[in-house]
């Protein structure tokens, strides 16, 4: 085959002393038996060359696709004697450099091309990719040659970010260091001591700023291995704070919250009279409500299945396993006319329910229209798609006085609460601006922490540390104890702070 040896040359630019026995082409896949033709390794243990075969066997290697078909190399390999008499190894196995690995079964360019599209597109989809290209490859495969790529070189890390990740929430934590630059990572420690940091942090000496939390762990590691480096406490975790002191503030004024909700003051009842007040009662229907047409048609279906296996000889407890229903549902299928289990579909459907009408049909009632029929017209022009007598008897219970009570509306939970005073006004939707001003309305101390952590957000923002002063000073003499405990912690770490709200 020496007259075909440029095209080999092309396909391995790279390889030298392979020699091509044959090619034979099955299906999609093309099938190449190669062989080494250098006539010494060199053990790997001693370093001593081998010459001397002791046996040969055959390797499988995928190689990287030609012509839309798969490629199999099959190469023989020799095995040779260690003639050194102190070496451990009394036999080395060939490789060929540039193509094999040990006990690899991909040869390494496409060892290369898995692992570019593990990096590009990760596992799952890279096995979906692969298969058109085609490498026959699977998730884990991409995964561990992945893993096998030695780490890229970290450079120079003029901005260095530090913070700690969880191994296990709660038990064991370690630090991740970042270039906050390029957003690569730096190192991963095992754990968040002081030493292991600042013994990472030796190895750049050319780090200038240092971004952090305000555990204190991090800033004597700072200020012990890079004293001349600006250490900033981070925005994010600053905010993060302040949202937690917000939410305890939260929390101690709940009993406020509930006695305030009990007297009337967080949800008034309104007495709406024209139209569209009365119509705005009407809750809306659920938007996955399927249409009376789908509903019935299904309804429909389920009824002449279960009767067709019935009528096959199929026992309840087959059909309902085929089917996926419960026995009692198919045994009320069997024994029930058609009729009654549609205008029953149609009653108990969250359309035809009466409890979102309830609110519209007590206020008519207290305005003085007692009479069911009528009510029940009005309803049903407004949507309502349940039984009339559902409606007697619920007027019945109105004019009886043995209406159940409505629940009462709960009262907002202390993190919803925050998460309403810490996003920006502009983004609440009314509702949820009416309910927390009248929450902020009933409490003072909830007011005076919004203010506060309105002000706080504004200066992180904009970038006006200059202003944090002013704040400090009011939210120690004014704010509410659990503001004023984030407040007293930020002076232990005021040069940080300052930096983290003035720098970009």
């Amino acid at each position: 085959m020496g007259d075909e040896q440029w095209f080999w040359d092309l396909v391995w630019p790279d390889v030298d002393g392979v020699v091509v026995d044959g090619v034979e082409v099955v299906e999609d896949t093309v099938r190449i038996d190669v062989h080494a033709g250098q006539r010494a390794v060199m053990c790997p243990a001693c370093g001593t060359a081998a010459s001397r075969v002791h046996s040969t066997y055959t390797r499988r290697l995928a190689d990287r696709p030609i012509g839309g078909r798969r490629v199999v190399l099959r190469l023989t390999v020799r095995r040779f004697f260690c003639d050194n008499a102190v070496c451990k190894r009394r036999t080395v196995a060939e490789q060929v450099e540039h193509l094999t690995t040990p006990y690899g079964r991909r040869t390494q360019a496409v060892a290369r091309m898995v692992q570019a599209i593990g990096l590009a597109v990760g596992g799952r989809a890279g096995a979906r990719l692969a298969g058109y290209l085609p490498v026959r490859v699977s998730r884990d495969v991409i995964v561990r040659e992945v893993r096998r790529l030695p780490d890229p070189p970290s450079g120079q890390v003029t901005v260095l970010g530090i913070d700690e990740f969880a191994f296990r929430k709660g038990a064991t934590y370690g630090t991740v260091l970042i270039d906050v630059e390029t957003r690569r990572p730096i190192d991963l420690l095992p754990d968040r001591t002081a030493d292991a940091v600042a013994a990472s942090l030796a190895d750049h000496p050319e780090i200038k700023v240092i971004c952090r939390d305000r555990c204190s762990t991090f800033s004597q590691a700072a200020a012990r291995a890079a004293p001349d480096a600006i250490q900033v406490a981070d925005r994010w975790h600053l905010l993060h704070s302040l949202a937690r002191a917000v939410e305890r503030t939260a929390h101690q004024h709940r009993a406020c919250l509930r006695k305030d909700a009990e007297t009337g003051d967080l949800d008034e009842p309104t007495e709406p009279s024209d139209p569209a007040a009365l119509a705005a009662l009407i809750e809306p229907p659920e938007p996955a409500d399927p249409p009376d047409g789908q509903l019935l048609a299904r309804v429909r279906q389920w009824h002449t299945d279960i009767h067709e296996l019935r009528e096959r000889g199929w026992t309840i407890s087959a059909i309902a396993r085929r089917l996926g229903r419960d026995r009692k549902t198919v045994r009320h299928y069997l024994t029930t006319d058609l009729d009654q289990i549609l205008a029953s579909a149609r009653e108990r459907r969250p359309n035809g329910h009466i409890n979102r009408f309830k609110p519209y049909l007590q206020q008519r009632f207290r305005g003085g229209a007692t009479n069911a029929a009528a009510l029940f017209r009005e309803i049903r022009e407004r949507g309502y798609r349940g039984s009339r007598v559902v409606v007697t008897k619920y007027i019945a219970t109105l004019r009886a006085g043995t209406t159940a009570p409505e629940p009462p509306q709960p009262i907002p939970s202390p993190r919803r609460i925050t998460t309403w005073i810490m996003r920006h006004p502009e983004s609440l939707t009314d509702s949820q601006r009416d309910q927390l001003d009248r929450i902020l309305d009933s409490c003072p101390d909830l007011a005076t922490a919004r203010d506060l952590a309105h002000e706080f957000c504004t200066i992180a923002r904009k970038r006006r540390g200059h202003d944090l002063t002013h704040w400090m000073t009011r939210a120690l003499d004014h704010g509410p104890q659990p503001v004023q405990g984030f407040a007293a912690f930020l002076q232990n770490d005021w040069d940080a702070v300052v930096n983290g709200l003035t720098l970009p």
